[in-house]
């Protein structure tokens, strides 16, 4: 196993993002120092919504009841009284960082919550091998806490998810650890906006589909990132080994006029395997997009996404650059619908090792070559009285999960939550994955593509206002067009049945 050194190259550019944002802010705030009867008139949020009356609007808002992890998404069980609690509609910019939202109750109190949640597992492949058909048993717990703080012009949201799974059996390949962080630090500064995103994620396995957590689930919405400048994405299987991903991201966004604004992104993130010969990579980006208000409801951007993909298992780098046009349309509590497509520019130094197993390996000699491809993301939140249906649609180039030096990846996953009455809930997941590797030189004139699927169900039954149990299902399958090796096995395709019973504990907000 080769031992990634990580350069100063992260710190000096956050360092430098976070001085030149807030430098920046600042300065404009002083300037308009003296124009608060202008801000008064003129100050629009992105739905169209003037900034004083939305904060005289929360002075007097309570704080969010609790609900049920999985319930929260479809209204929970919370009482009629709390599901008609007037929301505030969505400000996210349409090319920022994060995807666009149902909107969020009104609140303007600081608190935190508390949950602690305990499974039992049964599982058929516990080392997510080809070929591997042994049962084994594992227990994972995990506790943590949400907490959301306001004071004037400052918001910020901080979830934290830590664990554990432990095998029952002889074999303790199903041992891992579990920890996952999310921060979003907002600034509002009359025109300006700044937030600062953080997510880190430490699992033992893909975080797409992960089920090791017996049903309860990751915070993987906790941020709200979306494609371009989340967690690098894990979507295929990898075998049982802990990895390490993160994101950090600043956005600036100007509101120009009440219907036009632009908005700045920088962001870094990495993905590191530390007890494998998968492929480590960091990837640096950067946007700028212009947001113009249609309706109160309709709103098109136009933006521009910079990405630089560096291993750093071998001498490779991929540069894209994307231009699209995307529309949104967002009513608040019920629709939140966002598409962006356009072409997308990859510059490769090869060679490109696909379909050359897992351990990344390849011939030092380099070649530049440039390709025209196309992207596409789309991202849908839908809620009605007692049913939430989320899905969402990627295609473009990817780091390759991995597995592969570079992929073309469509990316599908999908939710439908349910409330079946005031004491049960239920809920599918489902998703597909597919990365084709790049052939782009005859150094490399092979590709490999691996296809991944996974879909669950889940039911939740409370029991009291704050204990729940929980009964989940989950299927994993991946195929590929030729062998690979997970461990000490290989084969052209895996599957995996988990099987999950399990409690938990998720006290109610309390206020600080």
């Amino acid at each position: 196993m080769r031992i990634l050194r990580h350069s100063s190259l992260p710190v000096a550019l956050c360092s430098l993002a976070l001085g030149l944002l807030a430098a920046s802010a600042v300065a404009q705030q002083s300037q308009q120092s003296g124009s608060q009867d202008q801000q008064a008139q003129g100050q629009q949020n992105q739905s169209g919504t003037p900034q004083g009356q939305k904060n005289e609007e929360q002075a007097t808002a309570p704080i969010p009841a609790y609900h049920s992890p999985l319930a929260s998404a479809a209204g929970g069980d919370a009482s009629d009284q709390e599901e008609t609690q007037p929301m505030t509609p969505d400000t996210r910019a349409l090319s920022g960082a994060q995807n666009l939202s149902l909107g969020t109750l009104e609140n303007d109190h600081s608190y935190w919550q508390p949950h602690i949640d305990i499974s039992g597992s049964v599982d058929s492949n516990l080392e997510e091998g080809p070929n591997n058909t042994d049962w084994g048993t594992w227990v994972s717990f995990s506790g943590g806490a949400d907490v959301h703080r306001t004071s004037g012009d400052s918001d910020l949201t901080l979830t934290y998810l830590g664990g554990g799974m432990i095998s029952t059996g002889s074999n303790q390949e199903g041992n891992g650890v579990v920890q996952q962080v999310g921060v979003v630090q907002k600034f509002t500064l009359r025109r300006w906006t700044l937030s600062f995103l953080d997510q880190v994620s430490y699992l033992p396995g893909s975080a797409y589909g992960f089920a090791g957590l017996g049903g309860a689930g990751l915070a993987s919405g906790s941020t709200g990132l979306g494609t371009a400048f989340g967690t690098p994405p894990q979507t295929a299987l990898t075998g049982f080994g802990q990895s390490i991903a993160n994101a950090f991201t600043s956005e600036a966004d100007v509101n120009l006029t009440p219907r036009t604004s632009l908005t700045f992104v920088g962001g870094y993130s990495l993905l590191n395997y530390s007890d494998s010969g998968l492929l480590n990579f960091t990837e640096p980006s950067f946007r700028g997009g212009y947001n113009y208000l249609l309706t109160r409801k309709d709103t098109i951007a136009f933006l521009y996404t910079y990405s630089g993909i560096n291993y750093g298992n071998f001498n490779q780098s991929i540069r894209t650059h994307t231009i699209e046009g995307s529309f949104a349309r967002r009513i608040t509590g019920r629709l939140a619908f966002q598409i962006a497509a356009g072409p997308q520019i990859a510059l490769f130094r090869t060679p490109i090792p696909s379909g050359s197993g897992l351990s990344g390996s390849g011939t030092t000699s380099t070649n530049a070559s440039t390709e025209l491809y196309w992207s596409l993301n789309m991202n849908l939140e839908y809620q009605l009285e007692r049913t939430a249906l989320s899905l969402s649609y990627n295609h473009g180039v990817s780091a390759g999960a991995g597995l592969l030096g570079g992929s073309i990846a469509d990316i599908v996953s999908g939710s439908v939550t349910r409330k079946m009455s005031r004491t049960f809930s239920s809920g599918l997941t489902g998703g597909y994955s597919r990365n084709s590797g790049l052939a782009i030189s005859s150094a490399t004139p092979t590709s490999q593509t691996f296809d991944y699927w996974f879909a669950g169900a889940t039911f939740t039954h409370p029991v009291g206002r704050t204990l729940g149990l929980t009964f989940s299902y989950q299927l994993q399958y991946q195929d590929s067009g030729s062998s690979f090796c997970i461990g000490p096995t290989c084969g052209t395709s895996l599957i995996r049945h988990v099987i999950s019973f399990g409690v938990g504990w998720h006290e109610k907000p309390l206020l600080f």
